[in-house]
């Protein structure tokens, strides 16, 4: 196995522990969409796919929501977490600096976009949030599924858009609760 293969295997082992048992679906879905939407992703990009939301995983970290007063104060520390964990794996499995660099700067700054991977990395995210809709609805009040969706979908560039406008959402009710969000102001 090369040093990529152990890293994957190591989030692999983690995500798949996570109380919250769809952490690993969406670490692999997330991945597959960054490859979708970059063929040609370098191992930092994909690394980062994979690892960007490993905080959740971890118990201590999934608590950490209710110490923050804002969204987006704990959205800013949860890509600040998942991109410490992520690197000390790069390290444990001496990657180079660049690559650790790159991964923690993608991680960073996944939830708010930028542009080239950053932007890759966020819309992959995005679009897998669409395609489990359903379970963050039977989790979360309607109000807060109708906050996220407009909230992912508003972030995302109008090609990201048109694919997630053709996702076919098994779910009826969680359809009717995708149209009403993306088209209410």
């Amino acid at each position: 196995m090369n040093k990529f293969d152990f890293v994957l295997e190591e989030i692999k082992t983690i995500t798949k522990n996570a109380t919250d048992k769809t952490e690993f679906d969406h670490s692999q879905s997330v991945w597959q969409w960054v490859l979708k939407l970059k063929p040609e992703a370098d191992v930092a990009l994909q690394i980062a796919a994979l690892g960007h939301d490993i905080d959740r995983s971890l118990e201590d970290y999934r608590k950490m929501k209710a110490r923050f007063a804002t969204y987006d104060e704990y959205k800013k520390e949860h890509a600040l977490q998942s991109a410490k964990i992520t690197c000390d794996i790069l390290k444990k499995h001496d990657f180079d600096e660049t690559t650790i660099n790159k991964v923690m700067n993608l991680i960073e700054n996944h939830e708010v976009g930028g542009e080239g991977d950053v932007e890759i990395l966020m819309e992959a995210d995005s679009i897998t949030f669409f395609n489990n809709i359903q379970h963050y609805q039977q989790t979360h009040t309607q109000a807060e599924t109708t906050d996220k969706i407009k909230f992912m979908y508003n972030r995302l560039n109008d090609k990201a858009k048109s694919m997630v406008n053709q996702i076919d959402f098994k779910n009826t009710e969680s359809a009717i609760l995708f149209k009403e969000a993306i088209n209410s102001k």
